[in-house]
């Protein structure tokens, strides 16, 4: 019920901004661009239970994960709105402490993932500074995420279960706000973005027939550079 209504949310948003009724005779630009960044996510989850082993999260070393884009535009006077389609590439590390008394400082428990996904914002922006060829302005809307579970990479290093696997939510949403400064036909973003649910659907333990809920949404900052065509 919950992931229907977030469904639901997201379309009508969607669908909104062509239900709104035109302003005076402003013509209505089209732009199409392509874009490519780098981007890194943080996990809330401060603690990790398996099978009744706790580790407290030590670290969450960032890793850079990657994004290539394009976009779709509809600009009218300092007002646009905008989609685009773009495939990402999301890298974490996570290295944590263990409780256990016999652990040692060579043996630190490590989880490594890698996900593949495309990610489709709809987002609603507003131009402060609109002066040719320079303009500037914010931008902020919803951003649904489709992960493409089977190309997940994991690894699992130093836990007392070395075959555990994680299941991931397929589909995730996530709340995007943003900066973007124009010259001419190319563009910088800089964006943070806010997770909305839980990235993680549980954690499976192959030799004990356990699973364990893996509590973490994922904020994530990035940065990219586009040209519009």
């Amino acid at each position: 019920m919950r992931r229907n209504s977030k469904c639901i949310l997201f379309l009508i948003m969607l669908l909104l901004p062509l239900t709104l009724p035109a302003q005076n005779k402003q013509k209505v630009k089209f732009d199409v661009g392509f874009k490519g960044g780098v981007q890194a996510g943080i996990y809330k989850q401060t603690e990790l239970t398996l099978d009744g082993y706790k580790y407290n999260n030590k670290s969450q070393n960032t890793r850079i994960g990657y994004t290539l884009s394009s976009f779709f535009r509809l600009t009218k006077g300092r007002t646009y709105i905008q989609t685009e389609g773009t495939f990402s590439i999301d890298k974490h590390n996570f290295s944590f402490e263990s409780t256990i008394a016999d652990d040692t400082e060579n043996a630190v428990p490590r989880y490594r993932l890698t996900t593949y996904s495309v990610k489709v914002p709809l987002l609603i922006g507003y131009n402060f500074v609109d002066s040719e060829p320079y303009r500037m302005g914010f931008f902020t809307g919803p951003k649904a995420k489709f992960l493409f579970t089977s190309l997940s990479e994991q690894q699992f290093d130093n836990f007392n279960f070395q075959s555990a696997k994680e299941y991931l939510d397929p589909l995730t949403f996530s709340w995007v706000v943003g900066l973007e400064v124009g010259i001419a036909n190319l563009c910088f973003d800089f964006v943070y973005q806010v997770g909305m649910n839980n990235a993680s659907k549980y954690i499976y333990i192959p030799e004990t027939g356990n699973r364990f809920h893996f509590n973490r949404n994922i904020n994530i900052l990035s940065f990219s550079l586009g040209v519009t065509l």
